[in-house]
């Protein structure tokens, strides 16, 4: 399955954001997927407007998406959750358990995430 990983980018130190999208996509390759992970799609010169108008079409190409435990913080992950949710993708959320990836939580959460359910595009 082709998963889109998801999560807050914007406000964070660029080595923690890299981290953590780097655990997810080796966790989920590890489990036999293709990964699209959005920080190899666009440059930290770019804006938030020119990532999206890049990451948006790309989750188009997906088969499901992977949201990182911050994800809700993240207006552009919420988007993504919203258009993933809109067109039935399985929604699976990434936690890994005490830094240690074989300790990794990721369940599929269908249409049971509550966190951003009432949050609006901005």
């Amino acid at each position: 399955m082709k998963v889109y990983i998801a999560g807050k980018v914007s406000d964070l130190p660029s080595w923690e954001v890299f981290i953590k999208f780097a655990q997810a996509e080796m966790w989920l390759r590890e489990q036999g997927h293709e990964t699209v992970n959005p920080l190899r799609l666009c440059s930290s010169k770019w804006t938030w407007e020119q990532c999206m108008r890049v990451c948006i079409p790309e989750l188009m190409k997906c088969d499901a998406i992977c949201l990182l435990h911050d994800w809700a913080e993240s207006r552009g992950a919420v988007w993504e959750y919203h258009d993933a949710q809109m067109l039935k993708m399985p929604v699976m959320v990434f936690i890994p358990r005490n830094g240690i990836l074989s300790n990794a939580v990721c369940r599929d959460v269908a249409h049971n995430v509550s966190t951003a359910d009432k949050t609006e595009r901005q």
